[in-house]
């Protein structure tokens, strides 16, 4: 291995090898996936195909959600018990709403900037049950203000429903002052982590938000086909709003005229998933917490705050909360004159890859990258303009 091609990384180009051909800058669209979580899945499988249920049996099935359960939790700082696995954040936040019922009059709040499967299971929700949608609307430069936003939460707020980190502009929003004032009025906060579980601390307990879900793909490098879920204390005493064999406290019983749903979070777990997946979500998860979420966010504010430097002294303008404390390592720039979608096309062409959202360009370095991925960078979009 060149350890000089290492340097300034916190992650192994060993493990992440796409990362020596192009200038990556894409975890927030899809993560590197790390090469051994993948061989892990591809060993499963293969597994499974050559020896069936030989391979996988009742009791492997449990120790794979076991072992991811244990991992999330160590992601969320909270307890297995706490953790619940399915297949994608969406399915999980669609249960969640329908566990939830936001009443009739009642409002739920959420950004108008947020991503679809934040807030579509909660319209859907709200379009069967009466409730409404209260929108926290972006300034000029597509920033929500945290003032504003606290505000729109009331005496007839029944959830609160924010991306901890805004998939567009990287906006990073502090979780406990918005589930306190949630709280303070009888309302859930319900979170989609997907975009900062793995680049920024979640601190799902510490925090006082009544669930996070998120899936594996981008910022936690794992693989397509599984999400992760912490789910407070109050909402594991509701009935969630996916059900399937796995509900029953007893689910190797298979008996259908009967339901009795277990204690804790598990009973959000519902169905059969590609358990392969899970594996290597596992495998992931690991190599991330053992390289320390915080030493990743960390790392991951210098080099973003790089990109930021070079976008600004080209002309960029940068979308997205001025403060540096409300700013995760996704950067969305604008470069006046310049078609967007026509730019992100060049970019790749001259390997920096970042993806074309609306009419900006998003860059999301993670722990992969290094400074001298970001001055190749900034040279590849310097040459395009």
């Amino acid at each position: 291995m060149d350890n000089h091609q290492n340097e300034g990384r916190l992650a192994s180009l060993e493990v992440f090898p796409p990362a020596r051909s192009y200038v990556y800058l894409d975890a927030a669209s899809v993560g590197l996936t790390h090469k051994t979580a993948a061989e892990a899945i591809n060993r499963w499988q293969t597994q499974l195909a050559e020896d069936g249920t030989v391979a996988f049996d009742e009791e492997a099935e449990v120790k794979c959600f076991d072992d991811l359960n244990a991992a999330a939790a160590e992601l969320f700082n909270a307890t297995p018990a706490d953790i619940a696995v399915a297949s994608s954040e969406t399915v999980l936040m669609s249960s969640l709403a329908w566990a939830a019922m936001p009443k009739k009059g009642s409002t739920i709040v959420a950004t108008c900037i947020t991503h679809p499967s934040t807030v579509y299971p909660w319209m859907r929700v709200a379009q069967h049950t009466g409730a409404e949608m209260r929108w926290v609307k972006p300034r000029d430069s597509m920033a929500i203000d945290m003032d504003e936003l606290l505000g729109a939460i009331d005496a007839n707020t029944s959830v609160v429903c924010i991306s901890h980190v805004e998939y567009g502009t990287g906006q990073i929003y502090d979780l406990k002052a918005i589930a306190d004032k949630a709280h303070r009025y009888g309302a859930l906060c319900v979170v989609d982590g997907t975009q900062s579980a793995g680049q920024v601390v979640v601190d799902a307990a510490g925090s006082g938000i009544d669930a996070v879900a998120t899936s594996t793909y981008k910022w936690l490098c794992g693989p397509f086909g599984t999400g992760l879920t912490y789910i407070s204390p109050r909402m594991q005493e509701m009935s969630p709003g996916l059900l399937g064999w796995r509900s029953h406290k007893d689910m190797w019983d298979f008996q259908a005229d009967r339901i009795e749903l277990p204690k804790g979070a598990k009973r959000y777990e519902f169905g059969t998933m590609a358990y392969g997946t899970a594996i290597g979500a596992t495998v992931s998860l690991r190599y991330l917490l053992d390289t320390g979420i915080p030493a990743i966010q960390a790392h991951n504010a210098k080099i973003s705050r790089q990109l930021i430097d070079g976008l600004l002294e080209l002309g960029a303008e940068v979308l997205g909360p001025k403060d540096p404390n409300q700013r995760s390592a996704t950067v969305a720039a604008r470069f006046a004159g310049k078609n967007s979608a026509e730019f992100a096309r060049t970019l790749k062409q001259n390997n920096v890859i970042a993806s074309l959202r609306k009419d900006f360009i998003r860059f999301s370095p993670h722990f992969y990258n290094s400074a001298d991925d970001i001055r190749r960078g900034l040279a590849a979009i310097r040459a395009a303009l």
